[in-house]
C-alpha cells in the first residue's frame, strides 16, 4: 500500500502567516507580542518563520503534526515549554540555544539516537523531559543513562527522580552507557534497512507503473508499519482522497422507496412532489382526487392505479400514493385529464352506500314472507289462570326513525294510580286526630296567671 505514494512529488505543509494569525486570535492577531501559540494537528511538516514573526514566544505547541526535524527554533530565547509529541522526529537537535526551556515533550516520536540528548546538557533550567513511546525507551539502562547525562532533571517521563535513584544511576553509568550504545546501534541498522526497503518499493513502482487504486473500505482495513514513512504516506493518501471527493461531483444516495409496511399496509408517498387535492363527495358517494400535473406533459408519461384502499399516480417514473379512508370500487374508477389546466382528476366510487342515504328512512324487511311489508307485529295470546286471555307484544318492527311515545309507558287508566292521587296526604290524619282530643281539667291548686301567655 505504501509504495503507491512514494512516487508522488514531495509537497510540504509549512507554517504560514495566515495560519499563525488565525491561531493568535486570543492576542487579537498581534504576533510581535504573542507569548503562546497552539499549532497542533495542522499537518505541519516543517517549522519556519516563527522566530521572525513571534520572537517572544514562551509556549509552543506543535503536537500531532508531521515534523521530522527540529529547526528554526534556536532563536526563541524566551521559549519555556515545547511540545513536539506525535511527530516524526528521529533525532534531538536544534535546541542548544533555547536557554529558557524548562519542559520538553517528545512523546510518541521515532527517536532512535538517544545519545543526541547530550545536546540538551547546556540548558540550565530544563526540569521535565518526556520520551514515552519512542524506540529509545526500550534500550537497556535507558533511564539510568538519561538521569546521568541530564543531572538537572526533576522528572523523566512523568516520574520524579529521587536522590537514591540518581546515586544508583551514577554507580551504573558505565554499564548503562555500553548497553545503550549497543542497542542504539542495532536500532539504527534496523532503521536503515527500513529506508532501503521503502526505496526499493518506490523504484519498483516507477518501473512497473502499475496504479492499483484501492477502495475506501480496503484502504481503511489495510495494515501498515509504524514508521515515519508510513505515517507520512498515510497522510498524503488521505489528502489525495479528500481532494478527489471535493473535485468529483457528489452523488446523492438514492434511498429505496417504501410503499408498504412490513404487514402490507399502504403508506402515503409523494416522490413526485406534486400538488394534489382529495375530497369526499357524499352526494355521489365517491372520492375525487385532483393531481396538478403539468399542462403540456405527454399523457404516456402518466399512469394511474386504483386499488380498494389506495390510489397511485406515477408521473415520469415518480410515485404519488395516497391511502383512502374507505374501501372503493377499482373497476368503476374513472381517470380524466383537463384539457385546460392539464390536471388529472380521478373519481373513485365507494364500496359501501353513503351515510346520507339513511336519511330516507329505509324499511326493514320482515323475516316472514307472508308478513306485512311496512309493519309486522307478532302477537301471542296467553291464557291466565282464571281462563281470560290477554295480548302480549313480543316483537314489533316498523319505521326505525319513529319517535317513541314515553307517555304510554304508564297507562292513564291505572286505578291504583288514581287512588294514590286521591288519597289525602299523611299529615292531614294527624291534624284530624288533634282536633278530636278533649281539653284536660286543671289540677288542684292551679292558679291561672293572666301575665303568663297561653301555650300553643
Amino acid at each position: 500500500m505504501l509504495s503507491s505514494y512514494l512516487t508522488q512529488p514531495l509537497f510540504l505543509f509549512i507554517v504560514t502567516l495566515d495560519l499563525v494569525r488565525k491561531c493568535a486570535e486570543h492576542n487579537e492577531g498581534e504576533l510581535s507580542t504573542l507569548e503562546e501559540i497552539s499549532l497542533h494537528q495542522r499537518d505541519i511538516e516543517k517549522i519556519e518563520h516563527l522566530h521572525r514573526w513571534c520572537p517572544r514566544l514562551r509556549i509552543l505547541l506543535l503536537q500531532g503534526n508531521l515534523i521530522s526535524k527540529i529547526e528554526n527554533v534556536h532563536r526563541l530565547r524566551d521559549l519555556e515549554y515545547l511540545n513536539l509529541a506525535l511527530n516524526n522526529i528521529e533525532e534531538i537537535e536544534g535546541l542548544e540555544k533555547c536557554e529558557s526551556l524548562t519542559k520538553i515533550d517528545f512523546t510518541a516520536n521515532f527517536i532512535t539516537h538517544l545519545t543526541s540528548l547530550t545536546s540538551l546538557q547546556d540548558l540550565p533550567y530544563l526540569k521535565e523531559l518526556y520520551l514515552v513511546g519512542n524506540p529509545c525507551t526500550s534500550y537497556r539502562g535507558y533511564r539510568s543513562w538519561v538521569i546521568c547525562v541530564l543531572p538537572g532533571l526533576d522528572e523523566l517521563d512523568g516520574s520524579a527522580i529521587t536522590r537514591s535513584e540518581r546515586l544508583r544511576a551514577l554507580q551504573e553509568l558505565t554499564q548503562s552507557d555500553s548497553t545503550v550504545r549497543v542497542d542504539q546501534q542495532i536500532a539504527i541498522e534496523k532503521r536503515a534497512r527500513e529506508k532501503e526497503k521503502y526505496a526499493q518499493d518506490a523504484e519498483m513502482k516507477r518501473k512497473t507503473e502499475e496504479a492499483v487504486e484501492m477502495s475506501d473500505e480496503e484502504w481503511w482495513n489495510s495494515s501498515s508499519e509504524h514508521t515515519p514513512e508510513s505515517r507520512l504516506a498515510l497522510h498524503r493518501e488521505l489528502q489525495e482522497r479528500r481532494k478527489k471527493e471535493e473535485t468529483s461531483p457528489k452523488k446523492k444516495k438514492v434511498l429505496p422507496i417504501k410503499l408498504f409496511t412490513s404487514d402490507g399496509r399502504p403508506l402515503n408517498v409523494n416522490t413526485a412532489k406534486l400538488e394534489f387535492n382529495i375530497k369526499e363527495e357524499e352526494e355521489n358517494n365517491c372520492f375525487v382526487l385532483e393531481v396538478h400535473t403539468y399542462k403540456y406533459l405527454d399523457p404516456s408519461l402518466i399512469s394511474c392505479d386504483v386499488e380498494p384502499w389506495y390510489v397511485r399516480v406515477t408521473v415520469k417514473g415518480k410515485i404519488l400514493q395516497l391511502v383512502l379512508f374507505e374501501e372503493v370500487k377499482p373497476g368503476q374508477a374513472v381517470a380524466k385529464r383537463s384539457s385546460i389546466t392539464g390536471h388529472l382528476v380521478v373519481t373513485m366510487p365507494k364500496l359501501l352506500p353513503s351515510r346520507m342515504a339513511y336519511g330516507k328512512s329505509p324499511k326493514i324487511i320482515s323475516l316472514e314472507k307472508d308478513e306485512a311489508k311496512e309493519k309486522t307485529t307478532l302477537v301471542q295470546k296467553e291464557a291466565n289462570k282464571d281462563g281470560s286471555e290477554r295480548e302480549s307484544n313480543y316483537l314489533e318492527i316498523g319505521d326505525i326513525n319513529r319517535s317513541t311515545d314515553y307517555t304510554t309507558i304508564v297507562p292513564d287508566s291505572d286505578k291504583e294510580g288514581q287512588q294514590r292521587a286521591t288519597r289525602p296526604p299523611p299529615h292531614s290524619q294527624f291534624k284530624r286526630k288533634a282536633d278530636e282530643v278533649t281539653e284536660r281539667p286543671n289540677s288542684p291548686g292551679f292558679i291561672d296567671d293572666e301575665n303568663v301567655p297561653p301555650l300553643e
